[in-house]
């Protein structure tokens, strides 16, 4: 039996979204403040390994297995724990003990790691949501990013789309945390230089309809704070993105013009089969505001291919969406299907390697418009957050999301600079001012 009575290193990794970076950010500041070394690799030969999970798609969950066995094959007497999205699958707890997992603790539970470092066995409860509260959920210093910070602000999501299982795993309540919390999370992540707050939650855009606030107004009262940061936020679906929130981002200079709006398709009728709440044409009437007080504004997506039923009529109206929006990048994925949802016993599901064609059709028809995207911006000035330098090259992302390699800059400062040519991953550009005030 494996035990951490004498254990000082614990390595935490992390899969899946930016609730799970989030997530990972509090365990290991609650390790480190008991008095761990605390890693965020596979290979640092660790006494303790953590890792919080994801299991959004079959590859996700594939990812996890991978990793486990990878883990346990290094590190044979090691302790393996196994936390997240995936521990709330019903059936990963018969599965856990053949994978060499040590502890599994769910989505609730690994909120409170340092009372079950020392124990072994499973710990979950898959209603835990019913009665989970986020406001005691506080990063102070984020210490896996410089000069990035995620703040959590809700969980939960309560929309009805056929495809996805993670409602089941995180819960149908919606939970957003107290405005006042967020603002004093923010105000010491920012006292301690963090140049980017992220704004996350599993349904962002469902912020404070069970409190009384909207994500509108707590943004605008981020805004106010003061110190050298800007709001980006994390993800939004369409439906939510309302006029009120449009005016806020138009209004205040602090948010980043740049919105990650899941699509998941650009032909309504799977839309209604995957039972989103708005149509194609709703989506780019939702652009089209947004760009009217920014041409350029950039819009990020997500697409799946492969939904049961999509015909090739319906493929090609998403690459045609694709392109009137002209996203500046699109992530494709293939539809998997989840266990006890609705469009798993969908008839019509697209055979694998049909799946497999469409994505890569629709990738290279993404990269070929972000390209066209990008090449809007040569000669535009963009402020850059500094995230690194290598080789004498600076690297990090504007304000539209948009990857940087510069002449020159300081990590974790703003530089102000002008955009020369586009890269396969973004643009190049050079320094105009090295230090970019904000307020």
């Amino acid at each position: 039996m494996r035990n951490t009575e004498r254990h000082t290193r614990i390595s935490v990794i992390t899969q899946g979204c930016k609730m799970n970076q989030y997530e990972s950010e509090l365990i290991i500041e609650m390790l480190e403040n008991a008095g761990y070394i605390v890693f965020s690799s596979e290979d640092t030969g660790a006494d303790v390994y953590i890792l919080n999970s994801c299991a959004v798609t079959s590859e996700a969950e594939r990812k996890v297995r991978q990793t486990v066995r990878h883990l346990r094959k290094l590190n044979p007497e090691s302790k393996i724990i196994l936390t997240g999205c995936y521990v709330q699958v019903p059936r990963v707890q018969e599965e856990y003990k053949a994978l060499g997992v040590d502890l599994i603790l769910g989505n609730l539970e690994k909120k409170r790691i340092l009372n079950f470092l020392n124990e072994i066995g499973e710990y979950f409860d898959t209603k835990y949501w019913e009665e989970d509260d986020i406001s005691f959920e506080i990063v102070e210093n984020s210490v896996t990013e410089r000069s990035r910070a995620f703040v959590k602000v809700e969980d939960g999501c309560n929309n009805g789309c056929t495809y996805c299982v993670i409602r089941t795993l995180r819960g149908t309540r919606i939970r957003s945390k107290p405005m006042e919390v967020v603002i004093k999370e923010i105000e010491k992540l920012v006292s301690k230089r963090h140049k980017e707050i992220v704004i996350t939650g599993l349904n962002l855009g469902k912020y404070g309809t069970d409190t009384g606030f909207t994500l509108a107004h707590l943004l605008s009262e981020i805004a106010k704070l003061d110190g050298e940061f800007r709001i980006r936020l994390s993800s939004i679906n369409p439906e939510d993105l309302t006029d009120e929130l449009i005016e806020a981002i138009k209004n205040e200079e602090r948010i980043c013009n740049h919105l990650h709006i899941p699509a998941q398709s650009g032909s309504t009728s799977v839309l209604r089969r995957m039972g989103r709440n708005y149509t194609a044409e709703d989506f780019i009437s939702k652009v089209d505001k947004l760009r009217s007080f920014d041409p350029l504004f950039s819009i990020s997506t997500d697409i799946m291919v492969g939904f049961p039923g999509e015909s090739e009529l319906e493929f090609n109206e998403t690459l045609e969406f694709v392109k009137a929006v002209q996203f500046s990048k699109v992530h494709t994925f293939r539809y998997s299907q989840r266990p006890n949802t609705v469009a798993a016993r969908f008839d019509n599901q697209v055979p694998g390697n049909i799946k497999k064609e469409r994505a890569e059709i629709l990738i290279q028809h993404a990269d070929n418009v972000a390209n066209e995207y990008r090449r809007q911006l040569i000669g535009k000035t963009a402020v850059v957050l500094v995230e690194g330098i290598q080789n004498g090259i600076a690297y990090g992302y504007d304000e539209y999301y948009l990857y940087h390699e510069s002449n020159a800059g300081v990590i974790g400062e703003f530089s102000s600079v002008k955009i020369c040519s586009v890269t396969k991953e973004g643009v190049v550009s050079k320094v105009v001012q090295k230090h970019v005030s904000n307020q």
